[in-house]
């Protein structure tokens, strides 16, 4: 004989979108914009300092620039909780912090760091050096 569940009820939960989501579409919206030239990946594992924590990294890759690679940026979160979390922009020179609380900040925090100058000076000379290596490898290049 087994006793009764003792566990309360959790009815529906809500499917929302975590931040490791958005990121994984915002990974297919650069490989899309970029025809394939750039891929992109999230990268996710526990924060390697800070306990509790769950790290997720933007990693871009140019395939035809001899697989380089960088990380574009981090969002840190607790394993548990996912707000509010750490945006931290990992292309400057100098590593920025953002804070989000909500969904909406942490889209906006991205979105501020995707039109970093730096960011965009990057995707733009990984897509020119993939295209002109590939034109080379090709024959087409002038």
């Amino acid at each position: 004989m087994s006793t009764k569940s003792l566990w309360p009820s959790f009815g529906n939960t809500e499917v929302v979108k975590t931040p490791k989501i958005i990121l994984h579409e915002q990974a297919k919206h650069l490989e899309k914009l970029t025809n394939g030239y750039i891929k992109a990946e999230v990268i996710t594992s526990k924060h390697p300092t800070l306990l509790n924590k769950v790290s997720h990294l933007l990693k871009i890759t140019a395939p035809h620039a001899e697989d380089y690679s960088t990380i574009i940026v981090e969002v840190d979160h607790d394993v548990i909780k996912l707000y509010p979390l750490t945006v931290v922009s990992r292309i400057k020179p100098m590593p920025v912090t953002f804070n989000a609380t909500n969904d909406e900040e942490f889209l906006t925090m991205l979105n501020k760091v995707f039109e970093e100058r730096e960011t965009i000076d990057t995707v733009q000379s990984l897509l020119i050096q993939s295209k002109s290596n590939e034109s080379y490898l090709k024959g087409t290049l002038d």
